[in-house]
């Protein structure tokens, strides 16, 4: 939904994997992407844990042999040249106690597809493919590095899954998606999403339910050089054709250089259905955002949002916060804003239940 408003592997298996591994393997084009200002560097990633292979995959065949035979318990690695551009896909389960590890390292593939539960993801580079898309209960993607995904970056359709320490760079649409249950996103760098074949270019977006998005980083997401731009913002929820979004939290992030909102939760279809209330209670703690849009915080046919020591800055901020549309019992406290504008505004038919008190400027 987009709203803009103005309110008042080569080598040996003992090198790549430092003697750890054991074991032996057996779209049409869119319009051009507009030039844009490079994205800020990420911080140098973390060297990777020791690795223990039950097999390793080199090429495409072995990689689809493993993927096929895959059972619980097993790490399986995948490592070389002979990967580059692959389509891994596995739909093979774990368990709890015995996940199945998908182990990438010095090789770049082209996207990694996982169907299944109790699968685990592990440092991957993928580049110009579908990056990650996931789906299942229990799925834990981490450490990974998906460039010029030809779609959203990393997907998630998921119950119980942790989506960690990832890197995220030009996705076609949004960086990180999630939608399912109990979904935490921590610790990611998501940075310049583009519309190319998708409708639109964010950060991070969220449907469902329980979900908690900490300790991330979104930025340098703009909408110049489009002939019809996108609306770029860091964090969305919505609810057009999508589930409703209930309990999540948004805490300790950052959100610089992106054009538009740092948040923007609506629930337009409840709205025209005189169903407000079906997405409810988001929390909005302790973020950093220094945004280009008409306000950082926009909320709509959204109850029950709390918005609680945030830092808010921007050039063109018409107001910090802006509350509507029946979103009500909303609490808008000690947050601080930077510049010379409404620190919060709200309509008539929210202000049932609101709380606004101890936020300042600096």
């Amino acid at each position: 939904m987009s709203v803009k408003m103005v309110i008042a592997v080569v080598g040996t298996t003992a090198a790549l994997f430092a003697g750890a591994c054991t074991g032996s393997g057996g779209e049409p084009e869119g319009p051009s992407q507009p030039e844009r200002a490079p994205a800020a560097a990420a911080e140098p990633p973390r060297d990777p844990p020791p690795v223990t292979c039950t097999h390793t995959a080199t090429d495409q065949e072995q990689a689809r042999a493993l993927l096929a035979q895959a059972a619980p318990g097993q790490t399986l690695c995948f490592a070389g040249d002979g990967l580059r551009g692959a389509d891994l896909e596995a739909s093979a389960s774990g368990t709890p106690e015995q996940p199945i590890v998908l182990v990438g390292r010095d090789t770049t593939v082209g996207s990694v597809s996982v169907e299944g539960d109790h699968v685990v993801v592990d440092g991957f580079t993928t580049a110009d493919g579908d990056g990650l898309t996931l789906t299942g209960t229990g799925i834990t993607a981490r450490g990974n590095e998906v460039l010029r995904a030809h779609d959203d970056g990393i997907g998630c359709q998921c119950t119980d899954a942790d989506i960690e320490d990832n890197v995220v760079r030009e996705a076609d649409g949004t960086g990180i998606r999630i939608e399912g249950e109990r979904i935490s996103v921590l610790g990611n760098d998501v940075s310049g999403s583009v519309m190319r074949e998708s409708n639109d270019a964010d950060g991070i977006r969220f449907f469902g339910t329980g979900h908690r998005i900490s300790a991330n980083k979104v930025h340098d997401i703009s909408d110049d050089g489009y002939p019809d731009p996108p609306h770029t913002d860091c964090f969305q929820t919505y609810d057009n054709s999508s589930p409703p979004t209930r309990d999540v939290e948004i805490s300790g992030n950052t959100c610089h250089n992106v054009d538009h909102q740092c948040l923007i939760a609506t629930a337009e279809e409840a709205g025209q259905n005189n169903a407000v209330g079906r997405s409810r209670s988001l929390r909005f703690v302790g973020n950093t955002c220094a945004v280009e849009g008409s306000q950082a915080v926009l909320v709509r046919w959204f109850p029950e949002i709390t918005v609680r020591d945030n830092e808010i800055s921007g050039p063109d901020l018409a107001n910090g916060v802006y509350i509507a549309n029946g979103s009500t019992s909303a609490t808008v406290v000690h947050n601080r804003f930077r510049g010379d504008y409404p620190m919060v505004e709200v309509d008539e038919s929210s202000r049932p239940g609101l709380r606004v008190e101890g936020n300042q400027r600096f």
